[in-house]
């Protein structure tokens, strides 16, 4: 049998041939398919156009200077808020340095009229607030114990000793008036001719409402005549 040899060489110079054969411009254009000519940068402008004309862009060249605009979709996407530039303050705060002052027209100050000693407080902090009428402190007053046991005996001996040449409702009328200057209310010294009962313990009043600013006692503090 008989082979025959080709030699290898000439396959490779047939390959080589073919492969330096030119290729059309177009791939995938059809014979007789005519190819319009493109200038510099042309299908990059192309595409850009096609770009601005979809829903929702805007083309960057619509303005003399360039200027990008948005369409009111892409406002609304990006949340984007306009305003007109004025001078103003930032927030809806001011902060201000200033000193405050109390109206001197508005203070009362609340003084003890008797001597003794503060049993209670209501009222510990400056700064609570106070309304006229509600109770301030319990004050332990000898004297004051004292002015009310002579409005009783006076009471009592009025009932005894009426007939006697003794003017006893003078006497009942200054230990009232005695008490009302020391502090006690008209109520207070109605229950007390109604009830003729004393106690050590004599609870004062607020006669003002306002702000507590300064306290200067504590609970078992004793306090002179006059003293705040």
């Amino acid at each position: 049998m008989v082979k025959k040899i080709i030699p290898i060489t000439i396959i490779a110079l047939l390959l080589f041939a073919c492969s330096n054969k030119k290729q059309p411009a177009n791939n995938n254009a059809m014979p007789g398919m005519k190819i319009p000519a493109r200038a510099a940068g042309g299908d990059s402008a192309a595409k850009q156009d096609g770009m601005a004309n979809m829903p929702g862009m805007a083309k960057a060249n619509d303005t003399a200077n360039n200027d990008l605009k948005l369409s009111d979709q892409q406002i609304q996407l990006g949340n984007i808020q306009t305003d007109t530039v004025n001078i103003g303050m930032l927030g809806d705060k001011i902060v201000l340095t200033a000193t405050l002052n109390i109206d001197e027209k508005k203070t009362t100050s609340v003084s003890a009229r008797v001597m003794g000693r503060i049993e209670k407080l209501y009222f510990k902090n400056s700064g609570d607030y106070v309304k006229k009428g509600d109770n301030l402190y319990d004050l332990y007053s000898e004297d004051l114990n004292n002015a009310k046991q002579e409005l009783i005996l006076a009471l009592q001996q009025k009932n005894t000793l009426d007939n006697t040449v003794i003017d006893f409702n003078q006497l009942i009328q200054s230990a009232k008036y005695k008490l009302l200057l020391w502090g006690m209310s008209d109520s207070q010294i109605d229950e007390l001719v109604k009830t003729k009962k004393t106690t050590p313990i004599t609870t004062f009043y607020s006669n003002a409402s306002g702000y507590i600013t300064m306290l200067e006692v504590k609970e078992g503090d004793y306090t002179m005549e006059g003293s705040t």
